[in-house]
């Protein structure tokens, strides 16, 4: 993980000398990265950290004891009630991250806080395997397998430092680290897989098909949720200020609420009780 760290910031580093030496003067570089990897990071150390915190401290047990089963469904409900909340995040971050930035980041510049943006949005929809992958990792922890961790974090670095290479090589200087951003979301996707592969060899399979489903249906609600409020953003100009940014934020979220209990999704309630015991 470090050495996969010091080469992203080295690409990233670099595409800023890059980017001066053509003139760019906005922020091009890691600092854009690393605050748009800040801020992805907020409803996962929130969300997914306080359910796998409140909700799996018996996993090691249930291992030990070889319940399998129950483990299986612990695991499962831990996915299921992450989705609640990642998931409309990640696609959040996607289609309104210039707005947050331009919100969170008013010391600089305009240009500079739409580029957090565009690096927030190319790495936003990594939110979801990466909070996926947490849960699963705790699996493996339970069964106090700390080898198939390693090889699921080299996996994940691997991944994610090719892709940063080829976008360094191929990509104009202005995108290099949006590719960078880019490449870490793609690398927890394949991660996930790889992860779920070593862990299934303790815990045995979990319901793929009911999981997929599950996660498909919380991703539509979200998406038509975001579709839905960014067309009337558009319509109404509710751009510019963080007054305008809170409307839409909470619209979007309460339109997502409405439309989960629509289609009876009862998890959102267990998660508002995992949050609020914390």
């Amino acid at each position: 993980s470090q050495i996969g760290f010091l080469i992203t910031v080295n690409l990233a580093t670099r595409a800023a000398v890059l980017a001066q030496e053509q003139g760019i003067d906005y922020g091009v570089g890691y600092t854009p990265y690393a605050n748009a990897y800040l801020v992805m990071l907020l409803p996962h150390s929130i969300v997914t950290i306080s359910i796998v915190t409140a909700l799996l401290p018996g996993l090691s047990k249930l291992a030990f004891d070889k319940n399998l089963s129950e483990v299986r469904d612990q695991l499962s409900r831990a996915l299921r009630l992450t989705a609640i909340l990642t998931i409309p995040a990640s696609l959040i971050f996607f289609f309104f991250a210039e707005e947050i930035a331009n919100a969170i980041f008013f010391g600089i510049s305009e240009q500079s806080a739409e580029y957090i943006g565009r690096v927030l949005a190319a790495m936003a929809l990594g939110l979801i395997p990466l909070s996926i992958n947490l849960v699963l990792i705790r699996g493996l922890n339970a069964f106090e397998n700390t080898k198939y961790q390693v090889i699921s974090n080299l996996v994940i670095n691997l991944i994610a430092l090719t892709i940063s290479i080829w976008a360094f090589l191929n990509l104009d200087v202005v995108d290099i680290t949006v590719g960078l951003g880019a490449a870490l979301a793609i690398s927890y996707w394949v991660g996930i897989v790889c992860t779920y592969y070593l862990l299934r060899k303790y815990s045995g399979p979990l319901n793929i098909v009911s999981l997929l489903l599950f996660h498909g249906k919380i991703a539509f609600i979200a998406l038509l949720s975001c579709l839905v409020i960014s067309s009337l953003q558009s319509r109404l100009d509710l751009e510019g200020n963080l007054f305008a940014l809170l409307i839409v934020l909470l619209s979007t979220f309460a339109l997502y609420l409405a439309i989960a209990r629509v289609f009876k999704v009862s998890e959102i309630s267990q998660v508002l009780k995992v949050l609020l015991r914390r």
